[in-house]
């Protein structure tokens, strides 16, 4: 009975994520019914919530935001690949290094016995040519444990320029996997640390902590009207507006989406309600246009939802009741700054 009610939970599941794919014009791929098969079924908190943030508008989720939301959530992690494949070469370069080494020790120990060999050769009696011929012996065994050291000396420089090689592309890989591939800032996962690490620092240094969520109103049907890469244009313009807004230790990252946060430390819930009426303002002060086309496509309002650190809650707590505000600001009309209700 359990594996029939399994089968039919399976099946009620796929029947839904086919549904919502027709309903929104999404081609039947794997990648997409992966997608919608995980959001009904509800085990991913995360991607449900980023699929409800893209629907919240009452409009269907585009191609780009699925291929988005595919890339974030099923599949591997750049970061880690990268781990695990510098990883790999690292241990084969200091195999080679070790390897290198105890050649060396074993060809130190073979020259040392050598050179006691002569030693207890000179402590007799020689004719010239027997002199010689061990001096020449001994050159020979000299230049070889040279040129061995040379050699090992270029083996371990290239061994070292390996190692460097692999802490720069590790280096490279963490800011990408940091990093918003289309607007240039920091990803959902730089925010989830960046976060913590303000939220941390907040209480040690007993610090006001403030965070901002912003969305941009209406995009979903900008985007339709206009196509996916003046959306894309928008939101790299927006992204780039954000930052000039903010200053030292503020930092805006793209949440998901058409949605960004703006997390600022050591600034007061007064402070971040002033900033994100500044952010809403110069945002909405903007024209669209894009010169190569020379077109004009208006402005863009944003929706702007504050809330405040408070001691002891966890990261998650403080971004719903931003977000709240955020929905709350949405429901007002858009195009305003909402505050966390006290």
């Amino acid at each position: 009975m359990a594996a029939e009610g399994d089968f039919e939970r399976s099946s009620g599941l796929a029947a839904k994520a086919m549904e919502r794919m027709l309903s929104d014009g999404l081609a039947p791929t794997p990648e997409n019914f992966t997608l919608w098969y995980v959001y009904f079924n509800g085990n991913n908190p995360d991607l449900t919530r980023a699929v409800d943030l893209a629907r919240r508008d009452g409009l269907g989720v585009s191609q780009t935001l699925c291929d988005e939301l595919y890339k974030r959530f099923f599949t591997t992690d750049a970061e880690a690949q990268a781990i695990r494949e510098t990883s790999d070469k690292a241990r084969f370069a200091l195999g080679r290094i070790l390897e290198q080494l105890g050649n060396v020790g074993s060809e130190t120990e073979r020259y040392g016995n050598a050179l006691s060999g002569f030693r207890e050769e000179l402590d007799q009696p020689l004719s010239l040519p027997e002199l010689r011929a061990m001096i020449a012996a001994i050159a020979a065994e000299t230049r070889e444990i040279v040129d061995r050291q040379a050699a090992l000396q270029s083996q371990l420089q290239e061994s070292s320029q390996q190692l460097a090689e692999m802490r720069v592309s590790l280096d490279s890989a963490r800011r990408e996997a940091l990093t918003d591939g289309l607007t240039g800032i920091g990803n959902r996962k730089a925010f989830d640390q960046m976060l913590q690490e303000a939220m941390e620092a907040a209480v040690r240094d007993e610090q006001p902590l403030s965070l901002l969520m912003v969305d941009i109103d209406h995009f979903k049907a900008f985007n339709d009207t206009h196509g996916h890469l003046v959306g894309d244009h928008v939101l790299k313009l927006v992204a780039r507006m954000l930052t000039e807004c903010i200053k030292g230790r503020d930092t805006a990252t793209r949440y998901g989406g058409e949605e960004f946060a703006i997390i600022l430390p050591r600034t007061s819930l007064e402070n971040a309600i002033k900033l994100a009426e500044q952010v809403r303002t110069f945002v909405g002060g903007r024209q669209i246009v894009n010169k190569a086309r020379n077109a004009n496509y208006g402005t863009v309002a944003l929706s702007v939802g504050v809330a405040q650190f408070r001691p002891g809650e966890p990261a998650m707590t403080l971004v719903r009741r931003a977000d709240q505000a955020l929905y709350a600001a949405k429901r007002g009309g858009r195009n305003r700054v909402s505050v966390e209700a006290v």
